[in-house]
C-alpha cells in the first residue's frame, strides 16, 4: 500500500460537512453492532488538524503561492475547545450504546 500523505483544504463549512458525513457512517456502524473506531479516529484527525498559515501552492481559490487567508486560520484555543467537545461527544454516544 502506498504510504503517501494527502493534504486537503477545507473551509469551516466543508469541514463541518465532512465531519457530519463521517459521523453518520460511524452511527450506522455502531447501529449494526460493528466497530467504528477507525471512523472516530478520522473524525478526530480532521478536528485536530492545524490551520495552516503561510503559502499554499496550487490553491483553487488563489494563484499558486498565494496566502491562504484569514478564513482558513483557526486559533489554537478554538481548536482545542472543538477537539475536547468532539471527544466528549463521541464518548457519550459510545457509552449510551
Amino acid at each position: 500500500m502506498d504510504d503517501s500523505t494527502k493534504v486537503v483544504r477545507f473551509d469551516a463549512y466543508e469541514e463541518g460537512a465532512v465531519i457530519e458525513g463521517l459521523n453518520k457512517i460511524r452511527t450506522e456502524q455502531l447501529d449494526r453492532g460493528e466497530t467504528a473506531d477507525f471512523v472516530s479516529d478520522i473524525i478526530l484527525k480532521i478536528i485536530r488538524a492545524p490551520a495552516r498559515k503561510g503559502k499554499f501552492w496550487g490553491s483553487p481559490r488563489s494563484p499558486a503561492g498565494a496566502s491562504w487567508g484569514e478564513e482558513a486560520q483557526r486559533s489554537g484555543a478554538d481548536a482545542r475547545r472543538m477537539e475536547g467537545e468532539a471527544e466528549r461527544s463521541l464518548r457519550r454516544r459510545d457509552d449510551a450504546r
